[in-house]
C-alpha cells in the first residue's frame, strides 16, 4: 500500500496552528493535548493498521513555518510484520527560521523476517530548534524473536541553512552481524537515539555534563557534540517504554533550558 502524510503549520495570532494537512489510509492526523493551554501545536499520527506490511510505502512531508512550534507524536509502537520484499518510509522535514520541531515517536518493533528501510531528511533554517528521536527494538522479545528480523536500514541526513551537517547510516542485519556483541547492542535489546540541534546546544551540553554524572539503572547511555550546535544522545536498554520516557525527559529538560535562554514566545512549556 502506498500512503502519504503531509503536515504544514504556521503562526497565527501568536499561536501555532495547522495550516494544511493530507493523509490517506490507514493514517490519520489528529490534535493532541489541550491547544488552549499553550502556544505550540501538538499533533499525533494515528493508524488503523496493525502495523507495516510487506510492500507498504509511506511518504511523510512536514513543513514547520517561521517561528512555529510543533510537537509531533506517534500513536503506538511501529510494528513491522514478516516480509518477503520489504517496506519503506521516507520523511522530509523543513523547519523555518526561529521555529521549533520535536518528534519523539514510539519504538520500532521488527517482527521475525521483517525488512524495512527508513530515510529521513531534515532541513533547518537559521535559529531553529530540532529534537529528533528514534528507538529500535530487537523484536518481539516475549515471543523469543530477539534479533530475528531480516534487515533494518535507517538513514538520517540533517541540513542547516542548505549545508549538510549530520549523516547517520545504520544497517542492522542480525544474521550477518554480531549484533549482541561489542560495538553493537552489547547484550541489550533496545537502542535509542536523540538528536538536539539548537543555537543553545553547546550550553545545554554543559548542563547534561553536570546532570548525568552517574549511572542510571537498566540504561547505558552517552552523549556528545556531533556537529556545530548539535548534540547526539545514544542509549541502550531492555525496555522500549523505559527508553522512550528517558528520551522524553531529556527533551523536556532541553526545552525548558531553551525557554530560559530566549524570550521568544514560540518556545513555550511542554
Amino acid at each position: 500500500m502506498d500512503s502519504a502524510i503531509k503536515i504544514s503549520v504556521c503562526v497565527e495570532e501568536e499561536k501555532t496552528v495547522l495550516k494544511d494537512s493530507f493523509y490517506n489510509m490507514p493514517y490519520k492526523i489528529v490534535p493532541y493535548g489541550a491547544q488552549r493551554d499553550h502556544q505550540h501545536l501538538e499533533l499525533i499520527i494515528m493508524s488503523s493498521s496493525p502495523g507495516i506490511m510487506d510492500g507498504d510505502h509511506l511518504k511523510i512531508d512536514i513543513q514547520v513555518g517561521e517561528q512555529a512550534n510543533l510537537h509531533l507524536y506517534s500513536q503506538s509502537y511501529n510494528k513491522l510484520h514478516p516480509m518477503k520484499t520489504g517496506a519503506t518510509q521516507q520523511t522530509v522535514v523543513n523547519v523555518g527560521k526561529d521555529a521549533f520541531f520535536q518528534y519523539i515517536p514510539y519504538p520500532i518493533t521488527p517482527f521475525k523476517d521483517s525488512i524495512f528501510h527508513t530515510a529521513n531528511e531534515v532541513y533547518l533554517e537559521k535559529g531553529t530548534t530540532l529534537l529528533w528521536a528514534d528507538i529500535i527494538c530487537a523484536g518481539r522479545v516475549h515471543r523469543e524473536e530477539v534479533f530475528q528480523f531480516e534487515k533494518l536500514h535507517s538513514t538520517t541526513k540533517i541540513y542547516k541553512e542548505g549545508k549538510i551537517v549530520y549523516v547517520d547510516n545504520q544497517v542492522l542485519q542480525p544474521a550477518a552481524q554480531p549484533i549482541d556483541k561489542m560495538l553493537f547492542h552489547e547484550g541489550y535489546t533496545h537502542q535509542a537515539t536523540l538528536i538536539i540541534a539548537s543555537d543553545f546546544a553547546s550550553a545545554f551540553k554543559k548542563e547534561l555534563d553536570e546532570i548525568f554524572t552517574g549511572e542510571y539503572e537498566d540504561i547505558t547511555f552517552g552523549f556528545t557534540t556531533c556537529a556545530k550546535d548539535m548534540i547526539l544522545v545514544r542509549a541502550l536498554g531492555n525496555n522500549g517504554d523505559l527508553l522512550y520516557n528517558f528520551l522524553k525527559a531529556v527533551a523536556s529538560m532541553c526545552t525548558e533550558f531553551i525557554e530560559h535562554q530566549t524570550p521568544v514566545a514560540a518556545l513555550t512549556e511542554s
